[in-house]
């Protein structure tokens, strides 16, 4: 049965409140019945000469851009027919940096923001792809795409709106699965509404079979990995952070969380070449140096272990964590006055965290999600 047709007004959101529009425009598409598979068949018809199905003909497409592209490396209307061609096949990783140097080229392309949040969405970069995404729905409040978008990535802190809400009711689950049961997109968000409901069980079931429509997705592995990890699956949330990482090697959260994992099944060793890994690829990852710090530690590379914690110190300075691991690194090293004022910050910055209300989150700091 198709849906009745709906008079909606759509306005825009203030851009600090873009973390509370995402369900509203998820469920909007909902109401209106639009799907994930219905806007990528829109996209499919907004390509002038889509490729042909083979992928002969895809590759000599491509072979011919590429080459195109060396002799005009500023030319957009090759930079763009190169980036759609990656971005139909999936290769969002060859996709990506052609759509930002459109943009670096042209500020205001409109198609290329809405086409790199898609893709920086695609692969697990989604505070990126929101800013993309923002961008677009800027340029054009009424796009429907760039809304849809916007929606999907901002859902993925969802976790915010129980603040304002105590749950989400029974009739916006319902719109929700008007998206359809073969939409991995409707999986993953229920997966993280019976996150939020503290139901893990149902939420591993949705992401299972989020990962089943769509294996190739890293972002997919991430959310499944850390499902059984809040679970304590270990070994089976190593495979699947594993598995984000070989479809993306610069998933820095999927090698992190990969590095507490095996933290916790006692493989110190490997959580180090995890974190620094991590680290490389963003360096404002706080709780990476936590990580690295504590895997040294393990090891016994206590002289190695503390300028990672005394990073971490400085970027989380209400954490009472790293000073107690400092004291006991110190002890070993017979600094004893650095021990005692180690052990007097940690009890300072215990009892003070204690007295904090709970659920406060620290600006200017990369949190892992």
């Amino acid at each position: 049965m198709s849906p009745s047709p709906v008079a909606v007004t759509i306005v825009p959101y203030p851009l600090k409140n873009k973390r509370c529009c995402g369900l509203v425009l998820l469920l909007a598409s909902a109401v209106l019945g639009t799907s994930m598979e219905t806007v990528s068949q829109e996209r499919q018809m907004l390509i002038p000469g889509s490729p042909e199905k083979s992928e002969v003909a895809l590759a000599k497409q491509i072979t011919a851009l590429e080459a195109d592209l060396k002799s005009r490396p500023t030319y957009l209307e090759v930079l763009l027919r190169l980036g759609k061609l990656f971005h139909q096949l999936g290769t969002v990783q060859k996709s990506i940096p052609l759509f930002e140097r459109i943009i670096v080229l042209r500020p205001r392309h409109l198609e290329a923001h809405i086409l790199l949040g898609m893709d920086r969405f695609h692969a697990g970069r989604v505070r990126e792809a929101i800013d993309s995404l923002q961008r677009a729905v800027e340029l054009d409040s009424l796009n429907a795409e760039a809304n849809f978008y916007l929606g999907l990535a901002t859902v993925d802190e969802l976790y915010l709106l129980t603040k304002a809400y105590s749950r989400l009711s029974s009739a916006m689950l319902s719109q929700l699965a008007t998206l359809g049961e073969n939409s991995y997109r409707m999986h993953q968000v229920r997966g993280e509404y019976f996150d939020l409901q503290n139901n893990p069980d149902q939420a591993i079931k949705e992401y299972e079979m989020a990962v089943q429509l769509r294996p190739d997705l890293p972002s997919l592995h991430y959310v499944l990995g850390s499902a059984y990890w809040k679970r304590s699956q270990l070994d089976k949330a190593a495979v699947e952070f594993g598995r984000a990482i070989e479809l993306d090697p610069r998933h820095f959260l999927g090698h992190y969380k990969l590095g507490m994992v095996l933290l916790e099944q006692n493989d110190p060793l490997q959580a180090v070449a995890e974190f620094r890994t991590a680290l490389a690829e963003q360096p404002g990852l706080n709780d990476g140096y936590l990580g690295l710090g504590k895997a040294l530690f393990k090891l016994g590379e206590n002289e190695a272990a503390v300028p990672q914690l005394l990073r971490y110190v400085q970027l989380s300075p209400l954490d009472p964590t790293p000073h107690y691991l400092l004291y006991q690194i110190f002890r070993r090293l017979n600094r004893s006055e650095e021990a005692r004022h180690e052990l007097a910050a940690f009890e300072e910055k215990e009892k003070k965290a204690k007295a904090r209300k709970s659920g406060k989150i620290e600006e200017g700091t990369v949190a892992v999600p």
